[in-house]
């Protein structure tokens, strides 16, 4: 677009002489760009759009308040409205009013850039038509509205993540807006050639509104063609006011609506979960939505690079909210670069999944199994439809290790995969051992979607081997509002042991909101070897459950059917269930209940004779929980009673309490007191195997908790417990002082009475600050009684050591005496997931159970 004076055609001069007069008498100098191709203004346009100055006195209100001279430019980035042949009802853009008056109290030259069109006497308001469409798209514009409210000439603070920041107005009061699609120049003067295709410029405190954006400067040079130039301590900040870039000079081009800024720096809080992220590049430009691009990039997040780290590389992509991308990438800790890796991914937004979160930078180490190693995890991917990383895996003593995992998901959300592969040559003598777990998820219309899983588990592990296993597992389930159908076939196998095979069907309808019923069947068959004894079973079960609910009671009948040729389970041929929603609701205990009746048996496996069938009931009644207050005291007891009856003429009984007293003694003292008991009578496994199994001694256990504390200052307890058998049972004991508001001290362990008995082994934690921003964990076990060969006095010693660098991230450092391990970390405190990236001497074992490799 192009930006030149409302009044061009010099045919027209004293029309032009009265508007200019018009508007110098308002101390102000209004400049517009218009549309490439429109006509000149005859004499009664430009007169209109004096009088329309005049009358809206916009410029003069604006620099009467700010008693300064200003100037305004608009240009328009869609394409020009195509205009009528006839020149008489041609839209024009000089019938267009001048700017409109600012509201009351708004300063710096703010105004609106979409004004009504005002008729003139006798004619109806000009139609304006659509836009001609262009063979180039134009980039999309904001939907919004941009609020013109001017600021100063200087970049504002941002305040840094994890501090509160005032969320932007979505409609200030009286502030102008700028329509989408168009830009908006404010100045304090403008001066130059005003023909149209002529280079102009605008002086002081300028500011250039645009999509999200605005640009703000000292002076800006418009080339007559798309181009504007920006000097004199030149920024970009965004709408929200939480990114800001800065340059020695920033090139705009209207058109496109892309900024180009030399030597180019930033900061922004977008995705950063602590503090800022700035960012510097010698060629720096960004397009219409935000994203930054540059080369030879400078990234930190340290308010101090040089006593904290920094990331420079080849180029850098920044994408707001999501991430940076940067190609080449060298790690600086201080002045020394400790490792380069060819893509480096960083991410600006929280990662859910664990597993999809790649490690920005190796993990080096030593331990006696693996030798040295190294671990390093290569991120690949553009977006979140196809992404993950590559594995590699180098140890002396074991060999290479290679893997890959990797996430796809259809943009329109039909499918996801995910893929993880790791494969190592053991030199130990594993040979090729292979890790493999692959899911899909595939939605093939509103009601039918399918899952996939597929697993491979080698023998690969530390100082262990075991048989690799394989599961697959794969489900359809076809759902509506009412119904839903689930097919599955599972199948499970552990080298050459053992495997299991198993489908299943299930059906459920809703009937109403009272009645639905649930109907499943099964076939499954699985082999075992141990011995040399190999033994098989097939097994196939019905279950139909039906259940029903009222507003008084649930009732429930079930019908569960099992074949087997190995006998197992319980048949239930049928039962029936009642459970009262309001049983005794105003007796003084809380009271439920619960009535199963029905008919009984136990499969029979091949071969067998056939199994007892008989029928079964069973009263459950429990009375309880009752909270109570007993002599300043806070009661809580539960009694559980069940009655068996059966067919047989048996008869089982069980009765279970669970009652505790807590006892305030005074403001810093506490006393809780327990008590569990459990009676049982009737024949343990008569009459069935497999249903209503029950002990035969009864049990019973106090225990007693005395609790000292003084707010968080100290807090001591002492327990002690008995099963009524005779024997003295250990003492327990736990002390947790603060010598300080940032020191704490933890002694736990127990003591046994008696002869040749006393003081356990007990556990010590300290952890107290060792210097500025940073503090020291020391972990053992006491051994009070070394002399018995029960290890050092001082035994399994662990010491963490923490410390935060210019509040930018954490040095770790962890020593581990059972596991003779070494641990070294470096944790970024500003991206989010706080990913660690360095770990020397990891303790996990290597074994990628969970595929976290």
């Amino acid at each position: 677009m192009r930006f030149y004076c409302c009044w061009k055609n010099a045919k027209a001069a004293a029309a032009r002489k009265r508007a200019i007069a018009a508007v110098t008498a308002l101390a102000a100098f209004c400049v517009w760009a218009v549309p490439i191709g429109a006509p000149a203004a005859d004499d009664d346009q430009q007169e209109q759009l004096a009088l329309s100055l005049l009358n809206g006195q916009s410029c003069a209100q604006r620099y009467a308040d700010d008693s300064a001279s200003g100037a305004a430019a608009v240009a328009q980035t869609t394409p020009t409205p195509q205009t009528s042949p006839t020149p008489a009802t041609s839209p024009s853009p000089f019938s267009t009013p001048g700017l409109p008056g600012a509201p009351g109290g708004v300063g710096n030259g703010t105004y609106t850039l979409n004004p009504q069109q005002r008729p003139r006497p006798g004619q109806s308001p000009a139609v304006t038509p659509p836009p001609i469409p262009t063979a180039t798209p134009n980039p999309t514009p904001s939907t919004e509205p941009i609020f013109l409210v001017r600021g100063g000439e200087t970049p504002p603070p941002i305040p840094p993540a994890g501090q509160a920041t005032p969320e932007p107005t979505p409609e200030p009061t009286g502030a102008p807006t700028l329509a989408p699609g168009f830009v908006a120049v404010i100045s304090d003067k403008w001066t130059g050639n005003r023909e149209r295709g002529q280079p102009s410029d605008a002086i002081g405190n300028v500011h250039i509104y645009y999509g999200d954006e605005e640009i703000v400067g000292d002076k800006a040079h418009f080339d007559g063609d798309r181009t504007i130039t920006i000097t004199g301590h030149p920024f970009l900040i965004n709408h929200e006011h939480n990114s800001v870039l800065t340059g020695d000079m920033i090139v705009f081009d209207t058109v496109v609506q892309t900024a180009k800024l030399t030597n180019g720096k930033g900061a922004s809080d977008e995705g950063v979960q602590r503090g800022l992220v700035h960012f510097q590049a010698s060629d720096l430009h960004t397009d219409p939505d935000g994203k930054a691009h540059g080369l030879n990039p400078y990234v930190t997040t340290c308010e101090n690079p040089r006593g904290g780290y920094h990331i420079t590389g080849k180029d850098m992509d920044v994408y707001p909210g999501d991430k940076i991308v940067i190609h080449k990438a060298v790690l600086w800790l201080g002045l020394a670069a400790v490792f380069y890796l060819p893509l480096l991914i960083i991410p600006l937004r929280s990662v859910t999944n664990e597993r999809a979160r790649a490690r920005w930078f190796p993990e080096v180490g030593y331990d006696s199994y693996e030798g040295a190693w190294i671990k390093i995890q290569i991120p690949f991917g553009k977006d979140q439809f196809y992404y993950g990383y590559y594995i590699v895996n180098y140890f002396t003593k074991l060999g290479l290790g290679l893997g890959y995992v990797g996430f796809y998901s259809s943009k329109k959300g039909r499918r996801s995969v995910s893929v993880n592969v790791y494969t190592i040559n053991n030199q130990q003598g594993g040979g090729r051992q292979t890790n493999l777990a692959l899911t899909e998820q595939e939605n093939f219309s509103q009601h039918l979607r399918g899952n996939f899983q597929l697993s491979y588990q080698s023998n690969y592990g530390p100082l262990i081997s075991i048989p690799p296993t394989e599961s697959l597992t794969e489900a359809i389930v076809h759902q509506t509002a009412q119904t839903s159908q689930n097919y599955s076939f599972s199948h499970s196998g552990t080298g050459g042991q053992g495997s299991s095979n198993s489908f299943t069907f299930s059906d459920t309808r809703q009937f109403n909101q009272n009645l639905n019923q649930t109907t499943t069947y099964n076939i499954s068959d699985s082999s075992a070897s141990f011995g040399g004894i190999t033994s098989f079973n097939n097994q196939s079960e019905f279950d139909y459950l039906m259940q029903y609910t009222t507003a008084g009671a649930d009732y429930q009948m079930e019908f569960d059917k099992i074949y087997s040729q190995q006998a197992t389970g319980i048949n239930k041929i049928p039962e029936f269930q009642v459970r009262p929603s309001d049983f005794f609701q105003h007796f003084v205990i809380p009271l439920s209940a619960q009535l199963t009746v029905g008919e009984y048996s136990e499969p029979s496996g091949e071969g067998e004779p056939k199994s007892l069938a008989t029928w079964r009931g069973d009263a459950n009644l429990v009375a309880g929980p009752l909270d109570a207050k007993v002599l300043g005291s806070d009661f809580e007891g539960t009694v559980t009673v069940d009655q068996y009856a059966y067919g047989t003429g048996d008869l089982k009984a069980a009765v279970e309490q669970d009652l505790s007293l807590t006892t305030p003694v005074s403001s810093h003292i506490v006393n809780t007191l327990t008590y569990n008991e459990a009676n049982y009578n009737g024949p343990a496994l008569v009459p069935f195997q497999y249903l209503d199994q029950q002990p035969t001694q009864n049990t019973k256990n106090a225990q007693d908790m005395l609790r000292l504390f003084n707010d968080d200052i100290y807090a001591f307890s002492l327990g002690w417990t008995t099963n009524f058998d005779g024997f003295a049972q250990p003492l327990s004991y736990q002390l947790t002082a603060k010598p300080s508001p940032r020191s704490v001290v933890m002694l736990a362990g127990s003591f046994i009475p008696g002869p040749g008995q006393g003081f356990e082994t007990t556990n010590l934690q300290l952890s107290t600050p060792f210097g500025r921003d940073a503090s020291l964990q020391f972990v053992t076990n006491i051994n009070w009684r070394p002399s018995l060969g029960l290890g050092e006095f001082f035994s399994d010693k662990v010491i963490y050591y923490t410390r935060t660098i210019g509040n930018c991230y954490q040095l770790m450092v962890l020593y581990n005496e059972s596991q003779q391990a070494i641990n070294v970390g470096l944790n970024l405190l500003a991206f989010p997931t706080q990913t660690a990236v360095f770990q020397i001497g990891s303790p996990q074992p290597v074994v990628p159970t969970t595929f976290n490799f």
